[in-house]
């Protein structure tokens, strides 16, 4: 894979990775529907230590249904959510697919939060599915 790049809407954060996904998902939880505005949010895991992330940004934080910390990246000059950390699964970001300069890379490996997916917004059926949240990937 090539240098992964991207930025928020207005260009004042941007980020770059050299690194290939840990995982890559759709996400349905709720949280993710309103964070996003639709029906699921398209989340690209990687390795903290190996994103650049370069800019002004603000971090609003939440629980999650897991009890667990899940905060997300704002730019401040234009709101665009980038991307997010969460408190169970330390030294990993996760990086909106939809923020990359190219994202033809994406390819969900999972969907999570099955359970709360809208009708309307239909995924790929062959996808391993899962209705909650499942444990982290094997080190």
């Amino acid at each position: 894979m090539s240098k992964i790049t991207g930025k928020c809407l207005c260009g004042a954060v941007s980020y770059s990775t050299d690194a290939e996904p840990l995982r890559m998902a759709q996400c349905h939880c709720k949280a993710c529907q309103r964070a996003s505005g639709t029906g699921h949010m398209s989340l690209a895991f990687f390795k903290e230590e190996q994103v650049s992330i370069n800019g002004d940004f603000t971090e609003h934080a939440a629980i999650a249904d897991s009890g667990n910390e899940n905060i997300r990246g704002f730019c401040n000059a234009c709101g665009s959510r980038l991307f997010s950390r969460n408190s169970g699964r330390p030294g990993v970001i996760a990086i909106t697919a939809g923020s990359a300069d190219d994202n033809s890379w994406f390819s969900p490996q999972a969907i999570v939060y099955n359970k709360d997916k809208p009708s309307w917004d239909c995924m790929d059926g062959e996808l391993t599915t899962f209705d909650a949240m499942p444990p982290p990937p094997p080190k």
